[in-house]
């Protein structure tokens, strides 16, 4: 079969830094990728705001770079995700009447105030799988609110995938996946809670319908289609949120499996069967790409965009040497050894998420002294992303063991995706930080394979998820990383530190001084 007559899946991945279009025939195997950078705008160290508009640019961008050549009938299907809890208002057109207002924007600390004053952190929790923090939408909604007459001017709330899908089909829909990161959708009921809604006066109607991920939301529209180079009238299919994308897209369908993505943050993802929830409220649980399940979470803020802070301010800056590169991080970093001859990094630079869940924490570089070497600070970047990764699978590990319908063995295996796998040393690193055995992906576009997976099985290619995924996901023949026995026991005396470091700091108030 020719190439433009294979029958292949469009996944439009709209991320933080970049929107990627990526091709996919049906054994999961990527044929083009194209991507497009952009910026968000950080008009303070706590205020992120993005132009909505720079997405679609984005999109109009890379699928047609994509499908030049290519026959529009190749495509069977579009399939829809991105990052999750940015909130965007839009008026009855869909078109933006505001900058969208950032995942990783803290400016609503006074408004995580207000909702602690008016319902209980734990009946958040229990209702909604998710803390009071800034990272998602509720109290940004009520930022918005503040903000003069926007909010009567409002006619949705988008996150950024519900955006992406009003503008290719014109529906106003979204996934639950995607609605569970607002702080107002029952994920026991997979439902919008109308309580929450009541409580904090968010009118029902600014909400879009919730769907099952992987729900055809409509037809391609043909104004668009013409624009992208594709055939109008095929379905898009919500995909939702970008991690539970990336964990189907790595295989990670089963209890005893986690994932872990390393972009511009790091997420942690493990599959349960039912809605658990953690007794300290470190992790979080939230809907599964697969329609009835659900996953336990855990997020850090910054990891891969430290070691690009690293590269960039400190090493390349300014001319500095503009040439450097990531490799050259990586290759200088392994001249040093497992312990970065004892300097310890503490990777919360935009504040800490799971599991501290402190928004005024800061990032620490530990223990320096006039013997060490630049490789050292690189390698101890490294290693406190693992370190604090490390610290996440653990308690999603407790928590497995605790739940009664688990197995005693909890996580045993940990499938790893993001810019930072491309590296043998950082996989070496996660393998004996963790103790368990490290998978990399078949493609590092998890995220975009995991939303073709779903597209695949909603168009009736595979029957299920874990059937698409088997075919799809085969990752036979990458390299697995084992972790020495030796090294992960002295990682594990360092993981203690690395933790006190932290929490001494904040006992002692440093964090609120500051």
């Amino acid at each position: 079969m020719k190439r433009n007559e294979e029958k292949l899946i469009l996944t439009i991945d709209v991320g933080t830094t970049a929107t990627k279009a990526v091709l996919f025939n049906l054994e999961g195997n990527i044929v083009r990728v194209a991507h497009k950078e952009y910026s968000s705008k950080y008009i303070q160290p706590s205020i992120v705001d993005h132009d909505p508009n720079t997405w679609i640019q984005a999109i109009t961008f890379v699928v047609p770079e994509v499908m030049n050549g290519l026959s529009p009938d190749a495509v069977s299907a579009v399939s829809v995700t991105s990052q999750r809890a940015t909130i965007i208002p839009v008026d009855s057109n869909g078109e933006p009447l505001a900058d969208a207002i950032h995942w990783q924007d803290k400016r609503t600390l006074a408004e995580c105030e207000e909702i602690r004053e008016t319902i209980d952190e734990e009946a958040i929790y229990n209702k909604t799988g998710l803390r009071i923090d800034p990272y998602f939408s509720l109290p940004k909604i009520l930022w918005l609110k503040k903000q003069g007459n926007l909010i009567n001017e409002t006619a949705y709330l988008l996150t950024v995938h519900d955006f992406i899908i009003h503008y290719l089909t014109g529906e106003f829909k979204t996934d639950w996946t995607q609605a569970s990161r607002t702080m107002l959708f029952n994920i026991n009921s997979f439902q919008w809670d109308r309580d929450l809604m009541n409580q904090f006066n968010i009118s029902s109607s600014m909400m879009p319908d919730a769907y099952p991920p992987g729900t055809v939301a409509g037809n391609l529209k043909e104004q668009v289609a013409k624009q992208l180079g594709l055939r109008d009238g095929i379905p898009v299919v919500m995909a939702g949120g970008d991690q539970q994308c990336a964990a189907v897209g790595l295989g990670v369908t089963r209890i005893g499996t986690a994932k872990v993505t390393t972009g511009t943050g790091s997420f942690v993802v493990a599959p349960v069967g039912q809605s658990i929830r953690d007794k300290g409220k470190r992790v979080l649980c939230s809907p599964s790409s697969i329609k009835g399940q659900w996953v336990m979470e855990a997020g850090i803020f910054t990891t891969g965009s430290i070691y690009r802070w690293l590269k960039d301010e400190l090493i390349s800056h300014k001319g500095i040497d503009s040439t450097v590169t990531f490799e050259d991080l990586n290759r200088e970093a392994s001249a040093s050894q497992a312990g970065a001859n004892g300097i310890l990094m503490v990777p919360h630079f935009a504040g800490s998420a799971s599991p501290y869940w402190n928004p005024k924490s800061r990032g620490i570089v530990f223990n320096l002294t006039l013997g060490h070497k630049r490789a050292d600070i690189i390698r101890a970047f490294l290693e406190g992303i693992a370190f604090e990764i490390n610290k996440n699978i653990k308690v999603i590990n407790d928590v497995l063991r605790e739940s009664a319908f688990q197995t005693s063995e909890g996580v045993n295996e940990v499938f790893v995706s993001g810019g930072l796998v491309k590296a043998d040393l950082f996989n070496e690193i996660q393998a004996n930080i963790f103790g368990r055995k490290v998978v990399p992906g078949k493609a590092e576009e998890a995220t975009a394979l995991g939303a073709a997976i779903l597209a695949a099985v909603s168009i009736g290619v595979y029957r299920t998820v874990p059937d698409a995924c088997e075919i799809m996901t085969n990752s036979a023949g990458k390299k697995a990383y084992q972790p020495d026995e030796k090294v992960h026991s002295y990682y594990q005396k360092l993981g203690k530190v690395h933790d006190k470091i932290y929490r001494s700091l904040d006992e002692a108030g440093v964090f609120e001084e500051i």
